[in-house]
């Protein structure tokens, strides 16, 4: 196999971590990746084609990284992920919510969930909620009308 072609299953590779991890450090090492992979088609050597992705890593991870990481931090491009990504979303009572001291659950994209209602009235299961805000672990829920 060429080299350049070991390289491509490392970009392939480190963009699956990249998938889980979100740190933007594996996509930086995946673009030097490609770069080797490039050097690598060139028929240079092996090492002048890790010293060009190492570089190439280097420079993605120094120069774009920070600015990546504050656009995904501020503003409207920040990330939200978690039981905090759920707030503004529409759920299900699977078991009857009442006031904060008599919390229910909620059913939210396939998961249960602790919740109270906003007015302290109690919500019958079945019934659709909206998700208004998360106090510690659990949510704030109010019930919106029937269509």
């Amino acid at each position: 196999m060429s080299d350049a072609l070991w390289w491509l299953l490392a970009v392939a590779a480190l963009i699956g971590a990249e998938l889980f991890t979100r740190a933007f450090f594996a996509l930086f090492v995946a673009l030097g990746a490609l770069v080797a992979a490039l050097v690598a088609a060139s028929g240079v050597s092996f090492v002048i084609q890790g010293l060009a992705m190492l570089a190439a890593s280097v420079v993605g991870i120094v120069i774009a990284r920070p600015p990546l990481l504050r656009a995904m931090r501020t503003g409207h491009h920040r990330f939200v992920s978690g039981a905090q990504g759920l707030v503004g979303r529409e759920a299900v009572v699977s078991t009857a919510v009442g006031g904060i001291n008599a919390p229910g659950k909620i059913r939210a994209q396939g998961e249960l969930w602790t919740a109270y209602s906003d007015d302290g009235e109690t919500i019958e299961p079945g019934a659709a909620v909206l998700i208004l805000d998360l106090d510690g672990s659990r949510f704030i829920v109010h019930e919106t009308p029937p269509l």
